[in-house]
């Protein structure tokens, strides 16, 4: 299938989008602000991550370092890039900042298991029905419930998963990789730095409405 062969690019191209919206952004070299700039920034980022460049596109440079990227890796990307895009956040500075730490802490868990530094396997539990997904079924449930919008994330993981978008059959590499823990971990050290007080802004929306309102932090990602 079209989508499953492909679907790998996906994160690869939204990232070199994004660098590109933040290097303009942190330089001063261009605005972006209408709407054919970016579509030009989209489509250009889509040029530099598939064209092949001394025998291998940039695309398959960042696949050789992280080889399987991750739904939360899209997600992330995908939060990220989007205010450059629309203008306006996807989600809040605290759902952002919750996002990370799941994806930080479960990550430092599931790859210390990997390494052996916990006497448990948990990565093996993956390729096979386990009380784990049990667990990300309750978590997902609950985030419905409480109308978070992280709630889509998690309901992404197991469709993403159910449909055998990427190519490991284990389903806690649909979860996180080492991109992921990297990134998590470097914005919550960021937001933790006294200098980012104000790029964090205004505390998130009520509950339900964070897709429609979020603090002005996450758009200056």
């Amino acid at each position: 299938m079209f989508i499953k062969e492909h679907f790998q690019l996906l994160v690869p191209w939204l990232l070199i989008a994004w660098l590109i919206f933040s290097l303009c952004s942190w330089t001063g070299l261009a605005q972006i602000h209408k709407a054919w700039q970016k579509l030009a920034v989209l489509a250009l980022a889509a040029i530099m991550a598939l064209v092949p460049f001394l025998g291998l596109s940039l695309a398959d440079y960042l696949l050789s370092l992280n080889p399987n990227f991750s739904i939360g890796s899209l997600a992330l990307v995908g939060v990220l890039l989007w205010p450059k895009i629309a203008g306006r956040p996807l989600l809040s500075e605290s759902s952002l900042r919750v996002f990370c730490l799941w994806n930080a802490g479960f990550s430092l868990v599931l790859f210390s298991s990997c390494l052996g530094l916990i006497p448990y396997d948990l990565y093996a539990l993956g390729y096979h029905f386990s009380p784990w997904f049990a667990v990300m079924a309750l978590t997902t449930l609950v985030a419905v419930w409480v109308w978070s919008p992280l709630s889509f994330i998690f309901i992404a993981y197991i469709a993403a998963f159910d449909l055998q978008l990427l190519p490991s059959p284990n389903f806690f590499d649909y979860l996180t990789d080492g991109f992921l823990l990297f990134m998590s971990s470097g914005l919550l050290l960021f937001r933790a730095r006294p200098w980012s007080t104000e790029i964090q802004g205004s505390p998130g929306p009520p509950r339900g409405a964070e897709f429609s309102q979020a603090g002005k932090g996450s758009a200056l990602i």
